[in-house]
């Protein structure tokens, strides 16, 4: 097997090492390396090995596509987890073949038992444009006019009705069925030709906000930041920005090549993927995205059949802002000789935030840190440019799309790997995750009702988890210099970022936000080390400068139950038992292993294993104080443990797991603040014990409706929706509606309170 890009990079490092000079520009570090003897030779021959992670053959697409067809067929289908069986069989089906036709085909006739019928309607064409069995095609016909009669959209009848008819030529109709025709056919003959519709009817339109009026200045110190040029109140909008390029986040510790289900056009998540049948890895949201993303895929397919994006990490990224950006410099290249000229020619133009490149000269204005970071990286990177430049000359169809430049092949490749090494640079540390809910496989765990996409009582935490799902590039926000304690906080909708103010900002005051290492999250000398080891720099903000007595006092607080006395430790559950740093007795560490050693799958006596685990909790409370982060991990176990069987199997605990549901919420604000994806997340648990009270509950009061806490949380819960996208949004709360945590009055209310926050 080849081996991967860290091993072979690690070992061409220790052999080049100290060999770029400290001073050298992009331009003049890829032209060093690839004069380095056999050097590209390398690269060449290690991309042309890369196995490709597309199974050959039809014979795994076939397999998927049987199962599917097994669960289809049973006495009461789980129509979630028959299109994931579907949805596989597409990815691991040939392009053009008869099983990726059959595969799409297929699905089709699931999603329309789930009411998805645009994305059913096209399934159907690309069924009828690829190899499907001539003798079945009326089928898939008959669903496709139906997809189109369910949408309203009688204009697309017109070509489904002609096919059916050429069909009908030949082999009589059912009476059933010749009705559908004529009345299909006196639909089309009635629509307006002209009326176009939105492709897809969940996109989301973002609502005109005023923006902060914003000043970018400079200084000796810390560089280039922004200001605020008139008072900023708290949760103004400060800022909004689309991503100039976006890439998906990959899991290196996964160990399936299946891509995550999210656009790579539109950035929209948890979507019914439609790959892009030569590679099978790129994923869209639709037939209409995936074409639309073609003229920049059509440089990266070669490099998902081989898994290279995978291997690479933040390189992806910078070649796709290269290839998002290369038509606006294209210009500039074909006219230039030399690589050097047209290097120094493009960065002299973007110098300005108003530039001839537009967004993606603001890209090029970002900083590298090239010149502070530790030589042994920068030697990374810029091998990763020089590979990717030789990729794009020799896997790709990239020599068609730079065949009228004036310089020869040799100055080519370095001003290509410059600006590609440029952007890897940049992205290092100016690189935003977008995160997002994940919804988890179908075939995970039964989620859903069997016939529509509502969820059921109690599944809430099981499916949706926070995620990484995009690393994308904000060039006006990353001007944003680094505070531990920001004043800003980010609001994603799909690759929009919206940015608001979490307390006023005098006129004059800087626009602080936060690189990761948050004064919440960790201690002072941790933050220091990761900020100093990926942004280059020390930290002087106030959190920085008061040091560790907020962040110790809150999350690590522990009272020795032999002296009572309370100090601060960060435990490693690993190292337990610990002592105390007073009287040196055993701090007992039992509770925690009874609580972290129960199984989530073991239904054998709950209540009983409940009762023992609320013991081992409140006992274990009264040593981890305060709101201790390793506490929090205890009760998320426990919470894990027993949430989806409250109350629906007889728990006789079912108040007192909600009591541990609140305080597991309290326990993610405090840590997080009210406005964060963890304590959205953290009361994704109190919200399915109240669904399942609604669900197997008897007249009893809704838990909801007992306590003012429990409010408090509830309205905080609502306003921190306004921080995920409108699609995960609106499942939520069509979960809230269903199981009465919300009811027809308090869910305008939420409406209306998130359209304020965002």
């Amino acid at each position: 097997m080849e081996r991967d890009w860290d091993e072979m990079v690690d070992s061409i490092v220790h052999k080049l090492q100290h060999q770029l000079p400290r001073t050298a520009s992009e331009v003049d570090t890829i032209r060093h390396l690839a004069n380095v003897p056999k050097l590209c030779d390398l690269f060449r021959s290690w991309l042309q090995r890369l196995p490709n992670v597309r199974a050959s053959g039809e014979n795994k697409s076939n397999q998927f596509r049987t199962r599917g067809n097994d669960m289809f067929k049973a006495s009461t289908p789980e129509y979630h987890v028959v299109v994931e069986a579907y949805s596989k069989a597409i990815f691991a089906a040939p392009g053009g073949s008869r099983a990726l036709a059959l595969g799409h085909a297929n699905r089709a006739a699931a999603l329309i038992r789930l009411h998805r019928y645009r994305e059913a309607f096209d399934d159907c064409q690309l069924a009828l444009d690829g190899d499907y069995p001539a003798d079945s095609r009326l089928k898939v016909l008959f669903r496709q006019a139906e997809c189109a009669e369910r949408l309203g959209e009688p204009a697309k009848l017109g070509p489904i009705v002609e096919g059916i008819a050429r069909i009908a030529a030949g082999k009589a109709l059912q009476k059933a069925e010749q009705r559908r025709l004529e009345a299909w056919r006196t639909m089309y003959d009635a629509a307006d030709r002209d009326y176009t519709v939105e492709e897809d009817e969940n996109a989301t339109t973002l609502v005109p906000c005023e923006e902060a009026v914003l000043k970018e200045q400079e200084a000796p110190t810390v560089g280039r930041y922004v200001v605020a040029a008139e008072t900023i109140k708290a949760n103004d909008t400060v800022a909004r920005e689309t991503a100039v390029s976006f890439v998906p986040v990959y899991d290196p510790e996964s160990s399936s090549t299946l891509p995550s289900f999210d656009c790579q056009k539109c950035a929209k998540v948890n979507v019914v993927p439609f790959p892009c049948p030569t590679c099978g890895r790129a994923c869209y949201c639709s037939t209409r995205c995936r074409v639309a993303h073609w003229p920049v895929h059509r440089f990266e397919c070669f490099g998902y059949r081989k898994h290279l994006w995978y291997q690479i990490g933040i390189a992806h990224l910078g070649l796709r802002c290269f290839l998002d950006g290369f038509g606006t410099i294209a210009g500039e290249m074909a006219k230039a000789t030399d690589a050097s000229v047209c290097y120094q020619r493009v960065l002299e133009a973007t110098r300005e935030e108003d530039n001839p490149f537009s967004h993606y000269g603001r890209v090029l204005r970002l900083v590298t840190n090239f010149d502070k970071m530790d030589p042994d990286d920068r030697m990374r990177y810029t091998l990763a440019g020089l590979m990717l430049t030789i990729y794009l000359q020799e896997c790709t169809p990239f020599a068609e799309a730079v065949k009228d430049c004036a310089m020869p092949p040799a100055e080519l490749l370095v001003c290509c790997g410059a600006f590609i090494t440029r952007h890897i640079g940049q992205l290092v540390c100016n690189g935003h995750a977008i995160c997002e809910l994940r919804l988890a496989l179908p075939s995970k765990g039964q989620f859903y009702n069997l016939n529509d996409s509502l969820l059921l009582a109690g599944s809430l935490h099981l499916c949706l988890k926070s995620s990484r799902v995009f690393t994308a590039i904000f060039p006006r926000i990353s001007m944003f210099n680094h505070s531990c304690d920001p004043n800003i906080r980010n609001h994603f909708e799909r690759a929009t970022l919206t940015v608001h103010a979490t307390r006023p900002i005098g006129a004059g005051g800087e626009v602080f936000n936060c690189y990761g290492p948050h004064y919440r999250l960790m201690a002072a000398a941790e933050r220091k080390m990761l900020l100093r080891a990926q942004y280059c720099f020390d930290c002087g903000c106030e959190r920085c400068r008061e040091g560790d007595a907020t962040y110790e006092q809150r999350f690590n607080m522990i009272r020795c139950p032999a002296c009572r006395r309370e100090y601060s430790k960060e435990l490693n559950l690993e190292e337990l038992p610990t002592v105390c740093v007073y009287c040196s007795a055993e701090i007992p560490s039992e509770w925690l292993s009874q609580i972290l050693d129960l199984d989530p799958d073991d239904r054998r006596d709950e209540t009983r294993n409940f009762q023992h685990a609320e013991s081992a909790y409140n006992y274990g409370k009264q040593i981890l104080i305060h709101s201790n982060q390793t506490r929090a991990i205890a009760l998320r176990h426990i919470l894990e443990c027993f949430t989806r069987i409250a109350t629906c199997k007889g728990l006789a605990h079912s108040n007192a797991l909600n009591q541990l549901a609140l305080e597991y919420a309290l326990l993610m604000r405090e840590r997080f603040s009210h406005m964060s994806l963890e304590f959205l997340t953290g009361c994704f648990y109190l919200l399915d014990v109240w669904a399942m009270f609604c669900y197997y509950g008897d007249d009893a009061p809704h838990p909801v409706e007992q306590q003012a806490e429990e409010r408090t949380v509830l309205k905080q819960f609502r306003q921190a929706l306004a921080m995920i996208g409108a699609d995960n949004r609106g499942q939520i709360l069509d979960y809230m509606m269903r199981y009465k945590i919300i009811d027809g009055e308090s869910m305008a209310e939420c409406i209306e309170t998130m359209e304020q926050t965002a």
